[in-house]
């Protein structure tokens, strides 16, 4: 051994008889940042904001990035007043750490020189130093500031001195009691005159609790250093791969913004290959960088529980046999870092996306037959345990088909409400046709998954294997079940049995709770909407109660149509907003139930006068019914059509618009619809007929609601705007009298207001100014209420004057009014024109003249001029010119 040497490996100086161990440079240098490195602003703000009260401690695995941020930290304060330690496993000798922290304290502070590192008491002569060293300092600065004139401004900006950073990297090397005795010193007397920060790959045995709870501990954690999609981006820029936002963010997710594994990408993509996560790099670094630390037997028990995305302390001692598998858990997460605790309670651990690749890889490669049976244990443990997604999962894993068909006679229907789609899809097809076929309630619930997804070919498939295995004597819940696939089938068909038998199928159960959603929602199509509210919410109940959410999702869905078909708009709002929520965050949007929330927000939309939101949600249920057949009820294609013509009207795109509903509605077979649909329909494409002088649409239109609503008040509502428009005031209040007394029940909501409207227009016609006022004060009372906008906007401009003038100046809905009149402009008059007259109108924008228009139609000159002054009458207009400007104004003619 070398004079110089000391016992642990590392070099010493003589000082008299006392050899004082030798520290090197490199430890006490604060690192170099590299090319590339990429500055996160955020983790520095996070350092500063700790503020010099408390200590700061960063923890996060191997690779996460910790030494480079705070080198980067260290620098922008200025190396001046900053001293840097990395330690490593000979720190756990106390005299090494100690003259350690000493020589990287004393370029900063260099009164420290007179300190003693091998002395009992240094760290308390260094505290004592510190705090010395941070008063002197501040009677310096106030020194500073007496001296100078206090009319100096710039006498505000003398400030004490800052304290010393002092980082101690890499603070899970030690694991002996004398240096961790040093630190936690260091934590719990905290001089004034310094600023801690350790940086660690696991929390190190230290009283940390204590600290945080009084504020004197900030941590810096795994969450915190990973990098962001905008980071990561810049981060593979600086390595010279450039790929697109949405593989960054993919990248991202599948390392958890881990910066090594960032970086181990960046290393395969250069190659040209494809990041998979269990790239050899990757898995060398792991087994060098965390896993090479630890026992074989706890790298065993960590390969055990990859089977799993996330396990408890009894799921990982079912998996590995141990008993003791909750505390090894606990240690582990402290050992590695990569293993997370998550979920209430945070009782639940994952393991990091990429370790847990590598490990489960290395399982598979080391003892492949073991994988199945733990899985197999995996899908027994959480079937006894109700978490029958997860089961099923495992299950498949094993390829074990008699579990997965077992899993699904009992918990198919259980796992339909909860929305597990994906699982049920896989467990299907990985079950043979004869093992379906011979079982009635696979098949049953096979048909129910078909239906709500909205495919009734499959579903009929699947209802035949059922009819020819079905038993002599079904029992109570199977028969249930065939008498709810057959509802369903009904009702998609538009037969609107509301009264569906629930008594056959046991009560709390989900059977039972899929039919109860089911009557709701025919209630709710037969226009029975109170009655509807009941057995819906019984349903709600149960999904909450049993955490089913997409029975919530779906049931919140229901009950806000519900609010709608009863007037209560604000209470509609809110609820598809919440089932809105809930499709979100479990990816329903795109399904069937989730196009019919959409629906419902569509139409909240549209009658709050917001055309282009509501064409936002229309194309989101344009998107399912490309994929779809239907959206499983009947009229739901029908409306979809009328929300996104009526909406494209409204935003200008008058013709297109009209087309749109003209052509679902022809397209509509005779199959029966809601009354409700037909209604709104109607009414919509009408009134858009009638604005562009459409007579023959409008007729049409009239006709075919007649057929099918004949004593609803939407059809007198209809007659009596086309007598308004065509001038026959007195037939049209006629008309109007049963809705405005009350007389006849509407299917819609706001039909009474848009008859109080058409009142107040024949009464401003015929001079009766009070009576107009009292029509409109009638129709506001009810639009305010309802939180209805669109009857105003689009009532004559006359009326909305009148409207604007009565509603209170600083009510809420009186500013929503005034916008939504902004943003739409004043709706021109509608116009009744004829067929020969319209003719007439598209050729005025043409050069032709007049004789060279009744040569092209065949008729004499005088007709055509006759025809013209009708129109201009109509446009109430003076000149071609003037009547060309007004028709495409109002839509009659393209631009």
């Amino acid at each position: 051994m070398s004079h110089n040497e000391n016992r642990d490996g590392g070099s010493a100086k003589h000082n008299g008889d006392r050899e004082k161990p030798y520290v090197p440079r490199r430890k006490r240098t604060v690192p170099e940042l590299p090319d590339g490195f990429v500055s996160r602003p955020r983790l520095l703000n996070a350092l500063d904001r700790a503020g010099p009260e408390a200590a700061t401690m960063v923890c996060a695995p191997a690779g996460s990035g910790k030494t480079l941020v705070l080198a980067e930290w260290v620098r922008a304060g200025g190396l001046g007043g900053a001293a840097w330690l990395s330690l490593d496993a000979a720190d756990n000798d106390e005299r090494r750490f100690r003259s350690g922290v000493l020589d990287a304290l004393v370029p900063a502070v260099p009164e420290l020189k007179r300190l003693d590192a091998s002395s009992p008491g240094f760290f308390a002569d260094l505290i004592d130093a510190l705090d010395t060293e941070d008063a002197r300092n501040a009677e310096a600065a106030e020194a500073a500031r007496d001296a100078r004139d206090p009319r100096d401004p710039g006498n505000q900006g003398i400030l004490p001195a800052e304290p010393v950073r002092l980082v101690l990297d890499d603070v899970h090397e030690l694991v002996a009691t004398e240096p961790l005795r040093d630190v936690e010193q260091l934590l719990r007397l905290r001089p004034r005159g310094l600023r801690l920060v350790l940086s660690t790959r696991w929390d190190p045995p230290l009283p940390l609790a204590r600290l945080r709870l009084s504020g004197r501990l900030a941590d810096l954690r795994s969450d915190h250093l990973r990098f962001r999609p905008d980071e990561a981006a810049a981060l593979l820029a600086g390595e010279r791969v450039h790929i697109g936002p949405e593989q960054v963010d993919r990248l991202v997710t599948r390392t958890e913004g881990w910066a090594s594994g960032l970086r181990l990408a960046a290393e395969s993509l250069k190659g040209g290959a494809e990041f998979t996560g269990t790239d050899p790099i990757v898995s060398a670094y792991l087994v060098d960088e965390v896993l090479a630390p630890l026992s074989e037997e706890e790298r065993e028990f960590l390969r055990e529980i990859s089977v799993c995305e996330r396990v408890s302390a009894s799921l990982a001692t079912a998996l590995s046999g141990r008993v003791d598998a909750g505390e090894l858990l606990a240690r582990l997460e402290h050992r590695t870092a990569m293993l997370f605790r998550t979920g209430a309670g945070r009782r639940i651990y994952r393991l990091h996306t990429l370790l847990r690749a590598h490990l489960l890889t290395d399982l598979m490669l080391r003892t492949p037959r073991r994988v199945p049976a733990l899985h197999r244990r995996a899908a027994e443990w959480l079937r006894a345990r109700h978490q029958a997604g997860d089961a099923v999962t495992h299950a498949l894993e094993a390829g074990d088909s008699a579990l997965v068909a077992d899993l699904l006679r009992r918990h198919a229907l259980d796992l339909l409400l909860a929305g597990e789609h994906d699982v049920l899809r896989r467990a299907r097809a990985a079950l043979s046709d004869d093992v379906v076929g011979d079982d009635p309630w696979l098949a049953l619930t096979g048909a129910l998954e078909h239906l709500d997804a909205a495919r009734p070919g499959a579903a009929r498939a699947q209802v035949t294997l059922a009819e020819r295995a079905w038993p002599r004597e079904p029992s109570r819940e199977l028969h249930a079940l065939r008498g709810l696939v057959g509802t369903r089938f009904a009702h998609a068909a538009g037969y609107l049995e509301e009264d569906v038998t629930e008594d056959v199928a046991e009560q709390g159960s989900a059977l039972s709770a899929m039919t109860l959603l089911e009557s709701g929602q025919a209630l709710l199509a037969a226009g029975r909407a109170a009655e509807a509210r009941r057995p819906v919410e019984s349903a709600l109940a149960f999904a909450r109660a049993h955490g089913h959410a997409h029975l919530e999702q779906q049931c919140l869905t229901v009950l806000a149509g519900v609010a709608a078909a009863t007037g209560d708009f604000r209470a509609m709002a809110a609820l598809a907003e919440d089932a809105d929520t809930l499709a979100e965050t479990h990816g329903w949007r795109d399904t069937p139930a989730g196009a019919k929330t959409s629906l419902i927000l569509a139409c909240g939309a549209l009658m709050r006068a917001e055309a282009l939101a509501c064409l936002a949600q229309v194309d989101r249920v344009t998107r399912v019914l490309a994929t779809t057949d239907t959206l499983g009820h009947a009229g739901l294609t029908l409306l979809t059509a009328t929300l996104d013509g009526t909406a494209r009207f409204d935003c200008g795109q008058r013709s297109v618009g009209l087309r749109r509903m003209t052509d679902a509605r022809l397209a509509e077979g005779p199959a029966p619809l809601p009354d409700g649909v037909v209604a709104f329909a109607a009414v919509c494409e009408h009134d858009a007929a009638t604005r562009l002088g459409r007579g023959e649409t409008a007729r049409d239109v009239l006709a075919w609601a007649r057929e099918r609503i004949p004593t609803a008040a939407e059809i007198l509502l209809i007659r009596a705007g086309t007598q308004v428009v065509l001038g026959r005031d007195g037939h049209a209040r006629n008309l109007l009298r049963p809705l405005l007394d009350g007389a006849i029940e509407p299917l819609l909501p706001w039909t009474p207001i848009t008859a109080w409207l058409l009142e107040a227009e024949i009464a401003v016609r015929g001079g009766e100014a009070v009576r107009a006022r009292r029509a409109v004060a009638k129709a506001l009372g009810p639009a305010e209420r309802l939180g209805v906008l669109r009857p105003l906007v689009t009532a004559a401009p006359e009326v909305l004057d009148l409207a604007l003038l009565d509603v209170p100046g600083g009510h809420r809905f009186t500013t929503d009014l005034r916008q939504a009149r902004a943003l739409r402009g004043r709706q021109p008059d509608a116009v009744a024109l004829t067929e020969r007259e319209r003719t007439v109108l598209r050729l005025l924008p043409t050069i032709r003249s007049l004789d060279e228009i009744a040569g092209d139609l065949m008729v004499s000159p005088n007709t055509v001029k006759t025809h013209v002054r009708a129109l201009y009458r109509k446009l109430g207009v003076g000149s071609r010119r003037e009547a060309v400007r007004s028709a495409v104004r109002r839509g009659l003619v393209d631009n």
